[in-house]
């Protein structure tokens, strides 16, 4: 076993007993932290020459901070190195594009993918003991540290092979490292022992205690300033770089240059950067200012990264910029990111920077056929700063948007569009102003559409009268702000014109993406509920374009229509099958957009049939989903679709809704209706009754727009509930043409049109239709197994059937009403349960009418119904505010009520 470093002991033990369970078939995950010359990596070197000296494979890679290096930089070194490759690995494992038959596919997802094999193959590979070190992990990049999270978490954690991790780090540790590491390490500063140790070694007798005293206090313990001290001819109260410049001083000038060139390169470097010069090299060797990399034999590295960071910071600028050219003409273009990085370092004249904005280009190239849409992007950020013609500067910023765009970085990248648009108009450059108006496509969201109309808005003035592939585009772009905004009519005579125009250039090089364009934007515009048909033809063009091309944003669009359509249309087999389809192009392409769809389709789904844990994890799964891609809408889809959950349940007093998501859909018709009834039955009578106010206008015609469905059907349950007839009448009327036709959709199960015409017959005194409409709930919900909209719906019919009171309606309400209390009861649904009962109580005259309530909850109930408030029926009765709300609450739930109008309704037949 190779000896302790002094000081070291009982934290090298710990490391060698997690060696000793891996090769007893325990694996672990090890976390060393300090301070830069710690010792972090001295105790790292003595694992793994145990590991070597007892057989166990032994794989290094280190991160560094130099700007070019690529994503999974220490991966790829580690997986490099000759005994990986003695093991059968590869760093071709975490080539993103390699064997990709896709490369309009997702870069996320290809990343998943390369993470999920290069971590089965390390796993693989550790079959009979393996050890993997990486250092410096504080200074990886996102890529690197996302396949060390996983390595943690979902191999060594869950899989346990026979494998030691090890990572180390600076403070502050990467997040999340420290808890899942089962061993963290905290070497701390040397004591007065190793002090006296260490001398001992070096000089071969006992120190005198003045020499270890000053030592001591000189270094106060820091063992790469205590290596440095030792190395001294003098002892100096002098910090490190000052020692390390001070060596450097004493070699020739051969070997001072090589470290020059060494110092630039970077934390390790290529032999051959570093010129043919052995004598120069054996020089720095002996001073152990760079050390040969025993495990890598073309490499040399430094001792340490303070000694580098002496070395660097010890020359002068124009030396340094001297070097990063030269090192920036070596290498060969295909390490585009590092000759980036140098050209950089030396943009320090017009002609340094056109080169560094060229370089940069080139960089963010790279990235992007890596699949690194990050790496690109933050390419291009840096290309921005070196370029100084105001026109190349949007070409720019149009290639970064586009970057952003693939990185789910929606809004930064209308940012850039913006910006380019600016430039565009200045220069009269028609082609960029086109592409920045359609950079970011297919969004719905008001915010994010109020942003893309200013974009629409001011390339086609530029564009005017011209009739090409570009200019269909730009038309679908207004035509889809257009029907978001709810001007119908304006976007379906401009998304035809879109699709003509585009077909008329289908053979153009942008001909198949304009087509694409304009398809979804008709799609979008037929949005209403007697266009079922056209829609379905324009989904199946869709997806037949998206197979022909390979373009998956077609595939995602065309699939999440037939989804939409067949949850209205009631044709599970082929929602499931949509589902199906959706997640095989977010397993085989990813990305957030096809995976975001798959689980709010799944979502609803399970509500649909009353597996409502189930709906509850996968709403919160698509919210994460959303939210990582920059969605404004993920938020409020969530609450949405939750309330729905609460409302079947009964449990929305303990709903919270995130403030944020709800401003966001404050202002529009859609929340005024879903919101205005999810508070109502929350008890929040009086935000309620301000969205019904702003909603009531909207009532009387409700644009068939993909947004008819949830304003007219909650609006109606509004209109219910206030007993506004007015409203009814004509809602009533609206709603007769789509009895057939159901309210789910993606955004969750609310049930059939016809459940919700129902009540509104009723009210208004159609009872015969009411009978009806409630009989066609029935059916739809039976024939589709929506066990929880079945209870609904034959509650409801049991209301209509009592309500309208013709011979033999009594006895045959309780039929379905005995089917909804059971179903109600097996799935918690609170309130179908309570309504039930309470209906079925009243026909059997075995309970809960008036009679149900105690004489101070009818005493209580009488006086609210007249309009007193709390406070003054309390004073009445002589009892607290408290008292009188848990009266009211009571009776509610007796009575199988959800708020005061309904209780005041009630009361006006039931209490004399």
């Amino acid at each position: 076993m190779a000896p302790a470093p002094p000081g070291r002991e009982h934290e090298t033990a710990l490391l060698v007993s997690a060696l000793d369970d891996a090769c007893a078939g325990r694996g672990t995950a090890v976390l060393v932290v300090g301070e830069a010359g710690i010792g972090k990596s001295t105790l790292l070197s003595a694992l793994l020459d145990t590991a070597e000296h007892r057989g166990v494979p032994a794989l290094l890679g280190r991160a560094g901070g130099d700007l070019g290096t690529p994503a999974f930089w220490p991966w790829l070194r580690l997986l490099g190195s000759p005994a990986a490759r003695a093991h059968g690995l590869d760093p071709a494992l975490l080539d993103l594009a390699a064997g990709d038959d896709d490369p309009e596919g997702s870069d996320a997802r290809a990343r998943f993918r390369a993470m999920a094999d290069a971590a089965d193959a390390l796993a693989a590979a550790a079959a009979h003991g393996l050890v993997v070190a990486l250092e410096d992990v504080h200074a990886a990049d996102p890529a690197s540290l996302a396949l060390l999270h996983h390595l943690v978490g979902e191999v060594v954690a869950t899989r346990g092979p026979p494998l030691v991790l090890v990572a180390t780090s600076r403070e502050p540790v990467p997040a999340g490292l420290d808890g899942g590491a089962s061993l963290v390490l905290r070497p701390g500063r040397l004591g007065r022992a190793t002090v006296r140790d260490l001398l001992r070694r070096r000089d071969g007798g006992e120190p005198a205690d003045a020499v270890v005293d000053t030592l001591l206090h000189v270094s106060a313990g820091h063992p790469l300033h205590l290596r440095e001290l030792l190395r001294a001819p003098e002892l100096h109260a002098e910090a490190v770089a000052p020692l390390v410049r001070r060596r450097v001083a004493a070699l020739s000038t051969g070997a001072r240059d090589l470290l020059a060139t060494a110092a630039v390169a970077g934390e390790d470097v290529e032999l051959d950067l570093l010129g043919d010069h052995p004598a120069a090299l054996a020089e720095v060797l002996a001073a152990t200012l760079l050390v040969e990399d025993p495990r890598d034999a073309g490499r040399v590295r430094w001792s340490h990264a303070l000694v580098r960071a002496a070395c660097h910071d010890g020359l002068a600028p124009a030396r340094r910029r001297d070097e990063h050219r030269r090192l920036a003409d070596a290498l060969p273009p295909a390490r585009a990111g590092e000759v980036a990085g140098h050209r950089l370092a030396a943009a320090d004249s017009p002609a340094g920077r056109a080169a560094a904005a060229i370089a940069c280009r080139a960089a963010a190239a790279a990235a992007t056929a890596r699949r690194a849409p990050d790496d690109a992007a933050a390419w291009y950020r840096r290309g921005l700063e070196v370029t100084d013609d105001t026109v190349a500067r949007a070409e720019v910023r149009l290639a970064l948007a586009r970057a952003l765009v693939r990185a789910d970085r929606t809004v930064d990248a209308l940012d850039e569009g913006v910006a380019v648009l600016d430039v565009a108009e200045d220069a009269g450059r028609t082609d960029l102003a086109a592409a920045a108006a359609v950079v970011v496509r297919g969004v719905g969201p008001d915010l994010v559409a109020g942003r893309v109309e200013g974009l629409v808005a001011r390339a086609g003035v530029l564009l005017d009268g011209e009739d090409s592939a570009r200019r269909a585009r730009v038309l679908a772009q207004e035509a889809m702000v257009a029907g978001v905004r709810g001007r119908t009519e304006e976007a379906a005579e401009i998304s035809g014109r879109a699709l003509a125009m585009a077909d008329r250039h289908a053979d153009d090089p942008d001909g198949a993406d304009a087509v694409l364009h304009a398809l979804h934007a008709r799609y979008e515009v037929c949005g209403g509920p007697g266009l079922v048909e056209e829609r379905l033809a324009v989904g199946r063009r869709t997806i037949a374009l998206g197979t022909a091309t390979r373009r998956p944003e077609a595939l995602v669009w065309g699939h999440v229509w037939r989804v939409d359509d067949a949850f209205e249309l009631g044709a599970l087999d082929v929602v499931d099958a949509g589902i199906d389809a959706l997640a095989g192009v977010a397993e085989r392409l990813g990305g957030t957009l096809a995976r975001w769809h798959e689980l709010r389709a799944r979502a609803a789904r399970a509500h649909l049939v009353g597996r409502y844990d189930d709906a509850f994890a996968l709403a919160h799964r698509f919210r994460e989903v959303g939210r990582r891609g920059q969605d404004p809408t993920a938020s409020s889809l969530y609450e949405a679709f939750v309330s729905l959950l609460h409302r079947d349940l009964g449990t929305l007093a303990s709903w919270r809704p995130d403030e944020e998501a709800m401003a966001l859909m404050r202002h529009v018709p859609v929340f005024w209706a879903t919101g205005g009834i999810a508070f109502l039955e929350r008890g929040d009578h009086d935000l309620a009754r301000t969205l019904y106010d702003e909603l009531r206008a909207h009532l009387f015609a409700v644009p068939l727009t993909n947004r008819w469905k949830p304003i007219i059907c909650a609006g109606s349950e509004l209109a219910v509930a206030f007993g506004d007839t007015e409203v009814l009448r004509s809602v009533h009327h609206q709603l007769q043409p789509f009895t057939a036709l159901r309210g789910d959709s993606s955004t969750g199960a609310p049930g059939p049109v016809a459940r919700f015409a129902a009540p509104v017959a009723r009210v208004i005194g159609e009872h015969d239709d009411a009978v009806r409409l409630a009989e066609q709930a029935v059916t739809s919900d039976r024939r589709l197994g929506a066990v929880p909209g079945l209870a609904r719906s034959e509650l409801e019919l049991g209301r209509a059937l009592v309500a309208r009171g013709a011979a033999g309606d009594r006895e045959r309400a309780r039929r379905p009403l005995e089917d909804s209390r059971t179903a109600a009861r097996r799935l918690g649904l609170r309130p179908t349960l309570d309504g039930a009962s309470t209906l079925l109580g009243e026909l059997t005259g075995l309970g809960p009418g008036a009679g149900s309530l105690t004489a101070r909850e009818r005493e209580t109930v009488a006086l609210v119904v007249t309009g007193l408030a709390n406070r003054e029926v309390a004073a009445r009765l002589v009892v607290s505010e408290r008292t009188v709300e848990s009266h009211v609450r009571n009776a509610l739930a007796k009575l199988g009520l959800h708020n005061r109008t309904q209780l005041a309704a009630w009361a006006a037949d039931a209490l004399p």
